[in-house]
């Protein structure tokens, strides 16, 4: 079927009047940025078009909640990220209640004004995505949501002295700064590492380093002086996920949050 008659084929099987089908599927046609297209049968259209004539078939009947399974599932990076930002404003704008289903976490984050993580069928953790990445509730969230390193002893590092050792912990490449010892305004809060891969990012370097053979890996900005394999820097933890089988907590790095006094 051409993209006018996918539109409009929910509309004809509810017994919809023709002159209101025609109506409705060519607001949905506009809606959706495909005005010029609506002759065009479905191999004659790009992926990123496919399911925008999907999407507008699923509104076409009036839902009052939209069901998304894994939409973008088929479909290169970057496509899926403009449909991402062209759906959630599409959304917003009809005002439907969505449920998305997608196991890509930075798409929930993305699209989402409320995240349900589950687990093997049992809901983890509720709330805004902020909420669910900035303060995770079990260990699952605070591992699947976000790139992270779990450390079996975060002990051994500064400012981290006196954690649990029963305890492991999750650290995340945005709560670690790398770089030389000369660039920390508080030095004796960073660990001492050697830096053992670098990735380039486009906007960043990924890097990781090995701290008393636990490693570790964080963002340097293209704009600070650039690192090199093999190379002995400063790691500054500014904190991570404590957790044990029943929760998780945030530690700050306490060196930082209360210098060591300077005598003179």
């Amino acid at each position: 079927m051409t993209v006018y008659e996918n539109i409009a084929f929910g509309l004809q099987i509810k017994k919809v009047s023709k002159a209101d089908v025609k109506r409705r599927a060519e607001e949905l046609i506009e809606l959706v940025g495909l005005k010029e297209l609506d002759k065009r049968y479905p191999h004659q259209l790009s992926g990123g078009q496919r399911q925008r004539v999907a999407f507008a078939r699923a509104l076409a009947p009036n839902p009052s909640v939209l069901l998304l399974d894994e939409p973008f599932a088929a479909i290169d990076a970057k496509v899926r990220k403009e449909l991402r930002n062209w759906l959630k404003d599409m959304i917003h704008k009809l005002g439907v209640t969505s449920i998305f289903v997608t196991h890509d976490q930075e798409e929930a984050i993305d699209v989402a004004d409320e995240i349900i993580v589950t687990n093997l069928g049992v809901v983890e953790q509720k709330g805004t995505p902020v909420e669910i990445y900035k303060n995770p509730l079990t260990p699952f969230v605070a591992h699947f949501i976000g790139e992270s390193s779990v450390i079996e002893n975060a002990g051994i590092f500064k400012g981290f002295k006196d954690l649990y050792e029963d305890k492991k912990s999750i650290i995340r490449p945005e709560f670690i700064e790398i770089g030389r010892m000369e660039e920390f305004s508080n030095p004796s809060a960073a660990d001492k590492g050697i830096i053992r891969n670098i990735n380039f990012h486009g906007s960043s370097w990924e890097i990781t380093v090995d701290i008393n053979g636990c490693q570790l890996s964080g963002y340097r900005s293209l704009e600070k002086a650039p690192l090199k394999e093999g190379e002995e820097v400063g790691v500054l933890i500014h904190r991570l996920y404590l957790f044990d089988d029943q929760e998780t907590k945030i530690i700050e790095n306490k060196l930082k949050i209360d210098p060591m006094p300077v005598y003179i």
